[in-house]
C-alpha cells in the first residue's frame, strides 16, 4: 500500500515537479501543522484588483478563509481561497495548489477544522507583472 507522501509526491511530479522537490513538499504537507502557500488562479483580471485592493489595508484587517468547491469541473479536490476586509464580502481569489489541495479537501470533508491567513500580496515589480497572494494554511 502506498504512503500519503508517496501518493502527494506522484502527484505533484505529475504536475511538473522534479522527484526530489515532490517528495520534500509531500513531507512537509503530511507532517506539518501549518503551510505557507501561493495561491493559484490569481491571475484572471478581476482578481488582479482584488489583490491590488488588499495592498490598501494592513495585514491584520484582510481575512482568509477556505471554500471546498466540489463541484469544480477541474479539480474534484478544488478548495477556493476567498478574502475579506474588515468583515465586507469575501471574495474568491483563486484556489489552493492542487498538490496541496488533494491533502486539504479530504480534511475538510471529514469536518477537520482547516483554518488559512493572509500572509502577503506580493509582485507587480513592474507594470507588466502580476499580483500573487501568499497565505498560511493551518490543520
Amino acid at each position: 500500500m502506498k504512503s500519503k507522501v508517496t501518493t502527494i509526491a506522484n502527484r505533484l511530479v505529475g504536475q511538473g515537479w522534479n522527484r526530489r522537490e515532490a517528495m520534500i513538499k509531500a513531507w512537509e504537507i503530511v507532517k506539518a501543522r501549518e503551510i505557507d502557500s501561493k495561491v493559484s488562479g490569481i491571475s484572471l483580471p478581476n482578481r488582479q484588483r482584488a489583490a491590488e485592493r488588499l495592498t490598501r489595508y494592513a495585514p491584520e484587517s484582510v481575512r482568509i478563509s477556505l471554500r471546498r468547491d466540489k463541484g469544480n469541473e477541474y479539480d474534484n479536490n478544488a478548495v477556493a481561497v476567498m478574502a475579506s476586509v474588515n468583515g465586507s464580502n469575501a471574495y474568491q481569489m483563486g484556489y489552493l495548489p492542487r498538490g496541496l489541495a488533494m491533502y486539504i479537501a479530504p480534511l475538510m470533508d471529514a469536518g477537520k477544522a482547516v483554518a488559512a491567513t493572509f500572509k502577503q500580496v506580493t509582485g507587480k515589480y513592474q507594470s507588466w507583472h502580476n499580483y500573487g497572494l501568499n497565505v498560511n494554511v493551518s490543520i
